[in-house]
């Protein structure tokens, strides 16, 4: 919309200033519109750039660390030494969220109401840039970036994360449902028999941005009609499908929206979305040059 309204404009051989002025006002307006479905389905967003807390939430905007997850104990705010903390200036837009060490305590946001849980027909989107060394930079073992849950990675899961081994080690992107669901017999299943999608050539190299976004549709229909797609730098990447996704996220569960874990590289704008964007959206919020704070201040 945005686009063929500059080109009507670029064809016009001569313009008055009113005239100018009017077009003017008119790309803005049409910018903020095309920016409103974005800003309405945002539930959770997080620039890094005030600090560690979510810039806009639905539901809690505070960054918890996970102390101790044996005794299940949470801490408001970061506390994991200098593991992981602001790297100011150096994200993709302003500062970023650093994770130095394998080891450092999990960090999250509450997912209730920063993910628009649903039991039927849930959809949804979660979006971040990521820049890693995939080859020497990261520890040793599953590197998950982020991994959305109230029990474990294979339990009611969403994760992206780079497999244990290889150089560069394999991106991928896991959607989990109950372990009952999708593993009723309890044994050991191949990763090749897991509802795993392994994306094609994701780009990550040290010192480069790469945006990582996913989607989820039809989950918790009861059916086999479920879907996943992975996008990276705003490209559909793969399709996870052919899976009954039934998450069960009980109220008396917590949900969290994990970052980092054993993840060495940084991260920045990361987001969730109430609904699936389109192939079209996920292209605008790739292109974005501010980032998507510009959808909030648009808003504002």
């Amino acid at each position: 919309m945005l686009a063929s309204s500059r080109h009507s404009i670029l064809y016009c051989p001569i313009m008055s200033p009113l005239f100018t002025g009017l077009a003017s006002l008119s790309l803005l307006t049409a910018a903020i519109a095309d920016d409103s479905p974005l800003t309405s389905a945002l539930t959770i967003y997080a620039s890094f750039d005030k600090g560690v807390d979510a810039d806009h939430a639905k539901g809690d905007p505070k960054l918890y660390t996970w102390v101790n997850r044996g005794k299940n104990i949470s801490k408001e705010g970061l506390h994991t030494g200098n593991k992981s903390g602001i790297a100011k200036g150096r994200g993709k837009f302003g500062d970023a969220m650093a994770f130095r060490s394998g080891d450092a305590p999990w960090i999250y946001y509450a997912a209730d109401g920063n993910l628009s849980y649903q039991k039927a027909n849930w959809s949804g989107t979660s979006s971040f840039w990521l820049q890693c060394d995939p080859v020497d930079g990261l520890a040793k073992g599953y590197s998950d970036p982020v991994q959305f849950t109230p029990r474990a990675w294979n339990d009611a899961s969403f994760f992206v994360d780079f497999n244990k081994e290889g150089k560069p080690r394999d991106f991928r992107l896991g959607c989990f449902a109950d372990k009952a669901v999708w593993n009723p017999g309890g044994g050991e299943v191949p990763e090749t028999e897991r509802p795993l999608l392994t994306s094609r050539n994701p780009g990550f190299a040290p010192g480069k941005w790469v945006h990582v976004l996913f989607t989820w549709e039809n989950f918790n229909s009861g059916k086999k009609n479920a879907v996943a797609k992975l996008y990276l730098n705003g490209t559909l990447n793969g399709t996870l499908d052919g899976w009954n996704q039934q998450f069960t996220w009980k109220p008396t569960e917590t949900a969290r929206l994990l970052l980092g874990l054993n993840y060495i590289g940084l991260m920045d704008d990361f987001a969730c979305f109430n609904r699936a964007l389109t192939a079209e959206e996920v292209k605008q919020v790739y292109l974005m040059k501010d980032g998507l704070g510009a959808l909030l201040r648009s808003d504002s």
